[in-house]
């Protein structure tokens, strides 16, 4: 099992890449018929593995501002490391798909701009942290992997949807209850519940090529 887990965290990066170019693709071929909902819900599945490859690669090292602001010693894999992050990401593409493939609804469009929020709400929030953590040691700017497809990405989707969801896409209050619920507990599981499964200082599944752009401030 141990190597097939680490096989899939060798390529899984890949697949969601691969489903970002198909679903970009259908939301070319498909302009003219979806509507602005659906096509909003499309940019911001796409846009999910765009923002994981910033996380973990170009530039990477969110794991070390995340475990840094959860008082981790070892930033390298507890408690997130690459399999809890892995699959609370995954998870999110797929659930983007399958709704893409049902159908987008004002449920739906309430949850992404909840995902939205808490995407914006959190790079804000840890970017502080770090700016914080690191002003000594030469940070000049709130920055942190993630940012920037946040700040140019679901920014933007958020406003959109907040659009569409006071004009095409009007939720009754029942709806907006049930997606506020589905939110928290799709968010709360796929974040607290994955990591609490997936923790473990001894982990083999550690971040195991640096703190990407946190590497100069840790020196």
């Amino acid at each position: 099992m141990k190597k097939f887990i680490i096989l899939w965290l060798s390529i899984w990066l890949y697949v969601i890449i691969l489903t970002a170019g198909i679903i970009l693709g259908c939301l070319a071929c498909n302009w003219k018929i979806w509507d602005t909902g659906t096509k909003l819900y499309a940019l911001a599945t796409a846009l999910l593995p765009m923002h994981v490859l910033e996380e973990w690669h170009f530039p990477g090292g969110f794991h070390t501002m995340y475990n840094l602001m959860k008082n981790s010693n070892s930033t390298d894999r507890y408690p997130m490391n690459q399999l809890s992050d892995m699959w609370t990401n995954f998870i999110g593409v797929i659930f983007g798909c399958f709704v893409l493939i049902i159908g987008v609804s004002p449920v739906f469009l309430i949850m992404q701009l909840f995902l939205c929020c808490a995407e914006i709400f959190g790079h804000f929030n840890g970017g502080i942290f770090v700016y914080k953590r690191f002003e000594k040691d030469g940070k000049k700017t709130i920055y942190n992997p993630g940012l920037f497809t946040t700040l140019f990405g679901y920014i933007p989707i958020a406003v959109g949807i907040l659009v569409c969801l006071f004009t095409s896409y009007v939720p009754t209050m029942l709806e907006t209850v049930i997606a506020l619920l589905c939110s928290i507990i799709l968010g709360g599981f796929s974040l607290s519940g994955i990591e609490n499964i997936c923790k473990d200082e001894n982990t083999p599944f550690g971040y195991t090529w640096g703190s990407g752009y946190f590497s100069k401030y840790l020196k």
